[in-house]
């Protein structure tokens, strides 16, 4: 071979070894990884015997065999039909108008859940390279003073408030923590993912509203309780949770995923429950 034959050779090598490192990763090496794709999931609720779920605005329903409704609790979905709006519905999104609601239908194939509740639908393999981790909710709890104190570092902030919503293993703690008003920035409160290799922070931006300063109707106030976890993962990717923020007009609901020291939000969603 030629000196300038081998040269070519060389750095056509070279290039190809460039374009495979640089090339985008495939969906199977994503699911393998543990990376959750918003395709794969949707939101749905129950109506009132919590044997059906209505998921609305999404395509080809049937793809989605899998209704997270709790913490480690899943059920068997089975789509039935497409469900077209009727004249008397009144635009909710509960139990009351679900039969003249619009969306895709679907039913368990055994058991039931909650009525009226929020529910993730997942395709089979959604959650693909995911365990699911055994959480307890708890009411009225508090983080460990060490947390706070590491929060208020990462922060610069001070914590005024703060309420534990539950914890898994491994030292995992969900919480809502509220920070102190600084003169020229707008209110700030976090939804805290505390694990043992550090604190992830889903941030809540308000308004000088004082009377919606976080939600419609608020008054204000944002508590840990109005907030309900639907699952939380660990992967190769990180750590996974899905939670439940409810409002006076309705519940806003998001999917989020560790990506290194920061959350990515993966869906999002809203329940229009508004009182008639």
């Amino acid at each position: 071979m030629s000196k300038i034959n081998r040269y070519v050779t060389i750095m056509l090598s070279l290039a190809l070894l460039t374009f495979s490192a640089a090339a985008p990763m495939s969906a199977q090496a994503k699911a393998a990884s543990g990376e959750l794709q918003a395709k794969k999931l949707a939101f749905a609720y129950a109506d009132k015997t919590g044997k059906r779920l209505l998921a609305a605005g999404v395509t080809s329903p049937q793809r989605f065999t899998q209704a997270i409704h709790a913490p480690g609790m899943q059920k068997q979905a089975i789509f039935v039909k497409q469900q077209k709006a009727t004249e008397k519905s009144n635009g909710r999104q509960n139990e009351w108008n679900f039969n003249q609601d619009e969306g895709g239908l679907f039913k368990l194939a055994a058991g039931k859940i909650l009525h009226n509740s929020s529910v993730l639908l997942a395709e089979k393999d959604a959650f693909q390279g995911h365990r699911f981790l055994k959480y307890q909710a708890v009411k009225d709890g508090k983080l460990e003073d060490d947390v706070i104190a590491a929060v208020e570092k990462a922060k610069k902030r001070k914590v005024v408030k703060q309420g534990l919503l539950g914890s898994a293993p491994s030292g995992v703690r969900i919480a809502l923590v509220e920070f102190e008003r600084v003169k020229g920035e707008k209110p700030l409160a976090s939804l805290l993912l505390k694990t043992e290799q550090g604190l992830l922070f889903q941030d809540f931006v308000g308004t000088e509203d004082e009377y919606s300063t976080w939600r419609v109707d608020d008054g204000g106030e944002i508590s840990a309780q109005d907030f309900r976890i639907l699952f939380v993962t660990a992967s190769d990717a990180g750590y996974s949770l899905a939670y439940e923020w409810f409002g006076a007009e309705g519940s806003s609901l998001e999917v989020l995923q560790q990506q290194k020291t920061k959350f990515r939000s993966v869906l999002e969603g809203y329940r229009y429950t508004a009182p008639v």
